[in-house]
């Protein structure tokens, strides 16, 4: 199925890629080896900006960007045989599109030198995108919920509600990581809210690998 393929590629495509580009700019001894997820020793940003690593980060990012926009489509396209409702399937569409044109955003600015506009639009984009993709997931999740008692030949009950739970607790922690970090800021040290931005990248990236397991081994898409 579609919808499994694109959902195992956003799950495998942008872990690999930043570990990969770790793994470089290690390799090459631009930075020193390290955990970020226990360390909190680089960001993601400074990570794809380095060359050589960036010329891999950024078109496999672009490949992101396209993947995201089809996955929702994809989505908005099933649901529709499902019959669920028109006002999930908008921001379904809304928040990826966003959040696809903010990714765009900023792949185009990262490691580029310039203004303070420039810093904001590549600071502005990263965050808008991940504002943008948390609610796109949780509208999707939530659509799956409505599908579940009356279809539970084609999808898995089981794998729905663990994408439901996993949503909804992506947009609390993010909700209530937003406030500490900025709230609370200079009680966070730098480390923390790398190890914080490593573990949620990582936390998001499963929500995919979830989705590809709601719909079992049958054309579903198709039989509607």
């Amino acid at each position: 199925m579609l919808i499994q393929r694109l959902s195992l590629g956003l799950f495998i495509i942008p872990l690999v890629t930043v570990f990969v580009c770790l793994g470089v700019v290690i390799a090459f001894n631009i930075y020193e080896p390290c955990n970020p997820f226990i360390n909190g020793c680089y960001t993601i940003s400074r990570i794809g900006r380095s060359h050589p690593g960036v010329l891999i980060f950024k078109p496999m990012m672009l490949i992101t960007a396209i993947l995201i926009i089809a996955y929702c489509f994809e989505h908005i396209r099933i649901f529709k045989k499902f019959l669920i409702s028109k006002i999930y399937l908008n921001l379904i569409l809304l928040f990826g599109l966003v959040s696809t044109i903010c990714l765009l955003i900023y792949i185009l600015f990262l490691g580029v030198e310039g203004s303070e506009i420039w810093k904001f639009m590549r600071r502005g984009g990263i965050f808008i995108y991940i504002i943008s993709l948390v609610f796109a997931q949780f509208f999707i999740a939530l659509s799956y919920k409505k599908l579940k008692d009356d279809y539970q030949v084609i999808v898995s009950s089981k794998a729905i509600r663990i994408t439901f739970y996993h949503s909804l607790m992506i947009v609390i922690f993010g909700f209530v990581l937003f406030l500490f970090t900025n709230r609370y800021l200079q009680l966070t040290t730098w480390n923390t809210r790398i190890i914080i931005e490593w573990n949620y990248f990582l936390f998001m990236s499963l929500f995919f690998l979830n989705t590809y397991f709601v719909w079992k081994k049958i054309d579903a898409t198709n039989r509607v």
